[in-house]
């Protein structure tokens, strides 16, 4: 497998620090975050993620990491730089924070259940009533709201404010409210709303922690591939040590029915590894002496010992698992819709707060106007607009790395949803790259046997991909090759060699010519005739006479014309880009279902040939896999790349295909799309909800239909808001590509 992560040679002089973060509940957070590290001197950009609760910074050289960290705790927040940023602690601080939440989630129903039975069986100013109220209410506003208080708090030391602020405000007022009717009425009214909120509230955290959790298991799946210890031999002897700890060159021993630990290379021994998860290859692959290994690939038969290729942070795996990192952390352009909305949500929603209170107040009813602004405060909800992009993001990364599509960037997400045109290249794109013999005409007296042996006598004596096509040919009939020798090579013409005593020639019409032999008008014929179909013809000679010909194509596998056909059902514009003659690229085009060609393109033009598309007002993803289609990748809108093609190609890409399976590509196009839909579908539910609730709680339709939302009732819209974004992400992962 090529490499999947530019190398540190190949990017700027800023580097990249990964820094995770903790305290971050709502998007108003995230922007806070941003704010204050951007502020930093040397830092160049900042992308802060809620999801995955990190930021990713590009800092200029003797910029320390320490600078941003104190930055970012005195905003309120805590922030570390993981040790290994491959096996960072997400997974655990995400089953931390479930269970935090479900220990707070059960406390608060068990005191509120009381709580509301209190409230409705008692009697009408029972002073009783009214104190136990109080003493279930108390520790339900302290203990199971404390980390809203507390987040809250931290915000306000520095002059900020977020979600926190917003319960912490709507609950505190409910619980002061409850409080003053207790000590001047006798009564427990608002406890009731005060600890509904609480209960609600963190009862929507939990399931969106699980959710989250849900989301983010994908890349967990990656991390678990690779065993954490190695069999390596260590002076004379087999030792189990932890596979960070095993270096480059050593040897490793791998037993039937254990994970190759490492990329490495077998020096002996012979096994079949399942790589299915690398390649998408479903039948194990046999191994032996010289064959590459694979981090995280599983060994079914057979034990083998390998020499490692490269440190465990530089595996396949390792590079794969940042690739989808690095997805996961980037942005689209829609999320900076809601970046600018989320700058100015929390001070708004305070302002509109004020306005209910002091409006219903002034019109003659406090207590109505108090509980609306408790509503206002509690149903406003930044978090549904923080989580509607990342969310999507991760779950979309991670589906396509189950199915061996590397996302590089949340942008290819973005812009797979707004094509019009691909172009794919042809060979090793379409085709695969790969000669093979597509028909043997053989005429004359010589059996088929001894024709093809002959001829495999004398193409094994070159290294031209089309003699390598025609031996490997001959080895999958079983026919033993014949002996040749006195090897004559005409340039631009053919070969030809002495087998058995007779001067066997292979080659085009120029040889034929040149030895005096004719080829009958029907052997000419079916010659220009598969030739306009895209076949290769080697004309054969025995002794001065024509005596055959081998037909060898580009190998079409059935993925290319599955590919195609489902590109032409996502209503794009199909283009085959090639260095080939028309006539042969036109005979490839019209097999495949391929309606538009341009051939005869040298390397250097392809750029332009894109660039005339873009012109056009196409917008194009190029598909390719070769070095000279590494300008074409990185100009198209969306390069799409073939993981077993050239670095310089993958690098350039937005896009990585792990395997050869062109099939890849529209199902990768398809998950765009889906990613992007839901993406528009989470954040059009976070603003239509913000803007249908808010007025909503604030009493708007009292006047008119006296309809009002209670602050309960906006606890549990609040919560049920960042709930279902994070359930609509989640059902990428279910979502039909294929």
């Amino acid at each position: 497998m090529k490499k999947l992560v530019e190398s540190p040679k190949n990017q700027s002089q800023r580097s990249r620090l990964v820094i995770e973060v903790d305290g971050m509940h709502c998007a108003s957070c995230v922007a806070n975050v941003q704010r204050v590290i951007e502020a930093v001197p040397g830092v160049g950009s900042a992308s802060v993620n809620l999801t995955l609760r990190q930021a990713v910074v590009e800092v200029d050289p003797g910029t320390r990491a320490e600078t941003i960290i104190n930055a970012i705790t005195r905003a309120g927040y805590q922030a570390t730089v993981p040790v290994n940023e491959e096996h960072a602690s997400l997974h655990d601080r995400e089953q931390a924070e479930v269970a935090v939440w479900r220990v707070r989630m059960i406390v608060g129903f068990s005191l509120l259940v009381p709580l509301m039975l209190i409230g409705h069986l008692s009697p009408v100013g029972s002073v009783t009533a009214a104190w136990w109220q109080f003493a279930l209410a108390s520790p339900l506003q302290f203990y199971v709201g404390w980390p809203f208080w507390e987040g809250a708090w931290r915000r306000l030391k520095y002059g900020a404010a977020n979600m926190d602020t917003l319960v912490a405000l709507g609950t505190g007022t409910a619980f002061v409210a409850g409080l003053y009717h207790l000590f001047w009425h006798s009564s427990g009214m608002m406890f009731v709303d005060a600890g509904m909120i609480i209960a609600f509230i963190t009862c929507g955290k939990y399931l969106e922690a699980m959710a989250k959790g849900r989301a983010s298991a994908s890349i967990q799946k990656l991390m678990t591939l690779a065993p954490d210890v190695a069999n390596v031999e260590r002076e004379s002897q087999i030792q189990t040590i932890p596979t960070g700890q095993v270096r480059v060159d050593e040897v490793i021993l791998v037993r039937p029915g254990e994970r190759v630990p490492l990329d490495a290379t077998i020096i002996s021994g012979t096994g079949s590894v399942d790589e299915s998860w690398l390649t998408g290859e479903a039948l194990p692959i046999i191994k032996q002496a010289g064959s590459r290994l694979y981090a995280g690939t599983m060994n079914g038969e057979g034990a083998f010992k390998a020499r490692v290729t490269v440190a465990a942070d530089a595996t396949s795996l390792a590079q794969l698992i940042e690739l989808v990192r690095r997805a996961q952390e980037s942005k689209p352009q829609i999320q900076k819709l809601a970046d600018r909305v989320v700058a100015w949500f929390v001070p708004a929603v305070l302002t509109i707060a004020t306005l209910t209170l002091l409006a219903w107040g002034l019109a003659g009813d406090w207590t109505l106007g108090l509980s609306c602004t408790v509503a206002v405060l509690v149903v406003a909800c930044p978090c549904a607009l923080g989580l509607a992009t990342p969310t999507a993001v991760l779950v979309a990364s991670g589906r396509g790395a189950e199915l061996g599509i590397l996302i590089r960037d949340a942008r290819a997400l973005e812009l797979g949803g707004k094509l019009t045109t691909i172009v794919l290249d042809k060979t090793g794109t379409i085709t695969t790259g790969k000669p093979v013999v597509v028909a043997v005409d053989v005429v004359g007296e010589v059996d088929d046997s001894m024709f093809l042996a002959e001829v495999a006598a004398v193409e094994q004596l070159t290294a031209h991909p089309l003699a390598k096509a025609v031996a490997a040919y001959v080895r999958q009939q079983n026919l033993p090759p014949a002996e040749a020798d006195d090897l004559t090579n005409w340039p631009g013409e053919g070969i030809e060699a002495n087998v058995n005593g007779a001067q066997v020639a292979i080659g085009n019409e120029r040889l034929m010519a040149r030895h005096g032999i004719a080829l009958s008008d029907a052997a000419l014929s079916a010659i220009d005739h598969r030739r306009e179909n895209g076949e290769t013809a080697l004309i054969v000679a025995r002794a001065g006479v024509y005596a055959g010909t081998i037909f060898v194509a580009d190998e079409l596998p059935p993925s290319s014309y599955e590919a195609v056909e489902a590109l032409h059902e996502l209503n794009l514009r199909v283009m085959m880009l090639t260095g080939d003659k028309a006539n042969t690229a036109a005979a490839v085009a019209h097999r495949i279902g391929i309606d538009e060609t341009m051939s005869e393109v040298r390397p250097d033009e392809k750029e332009s040939a894109i660039r005339n598309l873009q012109a056009e007002g196409e917008v194009v993803a190029m598909v390719g896999d070769g070095i000279n289609d590494a300008a074409a990748l990185a100009i198209a809108d969306l390069g799409i790349a073939i993981g077993s093609g050239a670095d310089v190609a993958i690098e350039s890409a937005d896009v990585v295909l792990v395997g050869r399976d062109l099939a890849a590509v529209p199902m990768a196009l398809k998950l765009a799309r889906a990613t992007r839909r839901t993406i528009v579908q989470n954040l059009a539910w976070a603003f239509v909800y913000n803007l249908a609730l808010i007025p909503l709680a604030a009493g708007i339709l009292i006047p008119v239909l006296g309809v009002r939302v209670p602050p309960s009732l906006a606890a549990g819209a609040m919560a049920m808001s960042s709930i279902s974004v994070v359930a609509n992400s989640l059902l990428l992962r279910v979502r039909r590509l294929q």
